[in-house]
């Protein structure tokens, strides 16, 4: 726990920077182990998504009367991930870095014990809540890292931590499948156990603890606040497609969320202790990185919803089954429905993947230029700045939507643009989480990170909001004999788009990563070689933990 006594002056000769436990005299092979533990351990947070999200059609027969509400599943890791980020990475700066982390995964690891193992819908859903407020881990091991590596690495170990990333996406989709086609999908859990202890066990073995922390206590009025205005908007934002985004009782979240939001940063403007400096939050070198932030991800969620959806519709199957449920309810055979039926829409874009086939197909060539991307992103800002791997990232992903927009007919073709826009992913997230550790002072590097996350986490929610409301407009459409005998009938097929719908999303997407592009290059700070956070502008009251406290 943080010390209230005043800071310690260093002894002379010995410089505040040796004196905050930077590891500057280790050895270059323990400063690799150090980064790839915790880029590993931040790496439960994707993974967890990756490798359960393909899995809710094999887990929702184990809960048939819950029907639609199955998606709860996902939404929930949203809200309780995007509400507590803020705390959990404030709380990092206060008490420990590596003592906050090592909590989370205590939470996780009891979440994913729990999903696991229970019959019970609400305990799963316990479940799903505990293993969200490990979100805040990505956010925690940013600052971990400007604390503990020597400033000429950070840079690149951030973009590590991004290209983490694409370690998920390679492996979740090979993983997933091997565990559901031969177990079920508990196995998938018990994965996440196995992994999280083994990874838990080398983050309390390997990584030592920052001793810097921020001299106050948790502003606990503003943790409620924004994590109330936090979830209140993700409700809204993931559950609009199905209340209907203009029914008041929807709208009725949504406002309450920005009216709690808002009074949150009243609050922060008017307390001693504020969760962020809201000076920091104003600050273009700040906001810009957020609202950047917030933009790419309308990108990378809009884009993780539109590829892999499209490249699983089966056209063939679902004709097949829709001509099969007609023949059956006319008493006629299939061949003769054949011949009756028409349908109105292109389903030109389906490759019929199976999740596997997802992944050799068309994954693993995305996630390994994010791979390659992140860490080049950070030895590129090293040398000359940030803000050109943020604008190049921006409009790499700009111009990869554009084309899958254009051509997205082929697999081949999809796959060299979903890498090319793969190497964006990688380039922004390096660049965006360098920036705020560019931006602001050492002792509020996670809390930052965390702000910059719930940004993220507001856009992708956005944009796969943006596209289900433009698909929904174009769905597939089938004209049948009336039942009475007399003339036709058209009947929309629920959730089979056609073409025209997944190209007018793609089209959505690239518009907001062009307005993100722009935002970018309107960015005044980047340009001139990272430090790795070594010159913050503003310095908070710090205090350097006592070696003992850190044992």
């Amino acid at each position: 726990m943080a010390s209230n006594a005043p800071a310690a002056e260093p002894p002379a000769g010995t410089s505040a920077e040796s004196d905050s436990g930077r590891l500057d005299g280790a050895s270059r092979g323990r400063l690799v182990a150090v980064a790839a533990t915790i880029i590993l351990f931040a790496e439960v947070v994707p993974l967890q998504y990756a490798i359960v999200l393909p899995a809710v059609q094999k887990i929702a027969p184990s809960w048939p009367s819950v029907g639609d509400n199955i998606s709860w599943m996902v939404i929930i890791i949203a809200l309780v991930g995007g509400a507590t980020t803020p705390v959990v990475s404030k709380l990092a700066d206060l008490h420990g870095k590596r003592r906050v982390m090592l909590a989370c995964s205590v939470s996780f690891l009891a979440g994913s014990v729990l999903c696991a193992v229970t019959d019970t819908w609400a305990l799963f859903l316990l479940g799903r809540a505990l293993q969200a407020t490990a979100f805040a881990m990505t956010a925690i091991a940013v600052g971990l890292i400007r604390d503990l590596l020597p400033r000429r690495y950070i840079p690149l170990a951030v973009g590590a931590l991004a290209a983490g990333f694409g370690f998920s996406g390679i492996v979740a989709p090979f993983v997933g499948g091997a565990l559901t086609d031969h177990y079920s999908w508990r196995a998938l859990f018990w994965f996440l156990v196995i992994y999280g202890v083994v990874i838990t066990a080398l983050v309390f073995l390997v990584v030592p603890e920052s001793p810097l922390r921020v001299r106050q206590g948790l502003d606990w009025p503003g943790a409620v606040l924004v994590g109330g205005g936090v979830a209140l908007c993700l409700v809204y934002l993931s559950n609009g497609q199905t209340w209907g985004w203009s029914e008041p009782t929807a709208w009725a979240y949504l406002v309450a969320g920005l009216v709690v939001l808002a009074l949150f940063w009243l609050w922060e403007t008017k307390t001693p202790t504020p969760m962020m400096n809201p000076r920091l939050l104003r600050s273009p070198k700040v906001s810009l990185v957020l609202v950047v932030g917030f933009l790419s991800n309308m990108v990378i969620g809009g884009m993780g919803y539109i590829v892999p959806y499209m490249a699983q519709t089966d056209a063939e199957a679902i004709k097949q089954q829709i001509l099969q449920g007609a023949a059956a309810a006319a008493h006629q055979p299939v061949e003769v429905m054949q011949q009756a039926i028409t349908f109105q829409g292109d389903l030109g874009y389906a490759f019929g993947f199976s999740l596997l086939a997802f992944a050799v197909h068309l994954t693993i060539g995305y996630s390994t230029a994010a791979m390659a991307a992140g860490p080049t992103a950070g030895a590129w800002g090293r040398k000359s700045g940030l803000r050109a791997p943020l604008i190049a990232g921006m409009a790499i992903m700009t111009a990869g939507s554009a084309a899958i927009a254009l051509w997205h007919t082929s697999w081949v073709t999809v796959l060299i643009l979903y890498s090319v826009y793969g190497i964006g992913f990688g380039f922004y997230y390096s660049a965006g989480n360098n920036l705020i550790v560019e931006a602001v002072p050492a002792q509020e590097s996670s809390i930052g990170a965390g702000m910059l996350a719930v940004a993220q986490s507001f856009g992708a929610a956005v944009g796969t909001a943006a596209v289900t409301a433009i698909v929904s407009g174009h769905t597939l459409a089938m004209t049948s004999p009336s039942p009475t005998g007399q003339g036709t009938v058209t009947t929309e097929i629920p959730q089979v788009y056609t073409d025209t719908g997944w190209t007018n999303a793609l089209w959505a997407m690239a518009a907001a990563g062009a307005v993100g592009t722009v935002v970018a290059i309107a960015l005044r700070t980047g340009r001139t070689p990272a430090t790795g956070g070594q010159a913050p502008d503003e310095q908070p009251e710090q205090t350097r933990v006592p070696e003992t406290e850190l044992a």
